[in-house]
């Protein structure tokens, strides 16, 4: 059963507590935070209503397949992957701790329900159009699902493998483009100047465009047909969404936080810890 809205708002409200709480225990000496916080609402979604797993039985083959290409922003998923039940609150708090499986970029175990070592931008896609193509081929019935950034988009990576995707009309696989205008170096428009939505109608993706943040808009595209080929979903988000003085704050893209801002923040957020 799909959890009401107002269920999902407050799991992506506890997620952006877990990403502020362990941002600021964690030991070294900055986290990418603001990255994290604009994918709460999308990966809310996937985990909370769109998705097709049991976090009990989390390596097992049959179910749908997340893959996070924009592995910087880590913290996200593992946020996320504690507040639906696949990791423990004390598995959470080991992030960046000597020996954690929890590091800065993804590293690949399925029994943390991570299926991808990111770290390496635009790698992402190709992986999950490789895994969607082998289940099609396979005659099995599961999605997977794929995110990345807009600034990844930047990549030549990304394009490649999009024409491929339409080529062989994977019609199993979703991208999610997390377009919150803002890379590490500096506003994306300004670092290369890309129309996302011409591009990827002009490599045959069923396309769609919707507010990033809406956790319902997002559950509709979501569910809009793929029409025999791939969908892409530009979800527009503010990078560092739910704290004011990090939302479109470059600085917040890999920084500390201090006792007085991570309470400020957490005034902010409205959340709690607990998994």
């Amino acid at each position: 059963m799909i959890p009401p809205l107002s269920a999902l708002q407050g799991a992506a409200r506890r997620i952006r507590s877990r990403i502020l709480h362990v941002a600021h225990h964690a030991p070294s000496d900055g986290v990418h935070i603001s990255p994290a916080l604009s994918m709460v609402d999308i990966l809310t979604a996937l985990y909370g209503a769109v998705m097709r797993y049991d976090p009990a039985t989390i390596t097992d083959h049959q179910r749908d397949l997340f893959i996070l290409s924009k592995g910087h922003a880590a913290l996200g998923l593992y946020a996320t992957l504690c507040e639906f039940g696949i990791i423990t609150s004390e598995q959470l708090n080991t992030f960046e701790l000597n020996g954690s499986v929890l590091q800065v970029h993804p590293t690949k175990h399925p029994e943390y329900g991570i299926d991808f070592s990111g770290g390496s931008l635009a790698q992402g896609l190709s992986f999950a159009t490789g895994r969607a193509l082998g289940r099609r081929l396979k005659g099995e019935p599961w999605h997977t699902y794929v995110l990345v950034g807009d600034g990844e988009c930047n990549e030549g990576a990304i394009w490649e493998c999009a024409f491929m995707a339409a080529h062989h009309r994977v019609d199993n696989l979703t991208l999610i483009v997390d377009r919150n205008g803002l890379q590490s170096d500096g506003f994306t428009q300004d670092v290369m100047r890309m129309d996302l939505e011409a591009l990827w109608r002009a490599c045959n993706w069923e396309t769609r465009v919707c507010d990033g943040h809406d956790i319902d808009a997002l559950q509709r595209a979501l569910a809009v047909p793929h029409k025999g080929r791939p969908k892409v979903i530009i979800a527009d988000t503010i990078k560092g969404k739910g704290v004011s003085f990090m939302e479109n704050n470059k600085e917040f893209h890999r920084n500390r936080l201090s006792a007085q801002q991570l309470s400020d923040a957490q005034a902010e957020i409205g959340g709690g810890t607990s998994c």
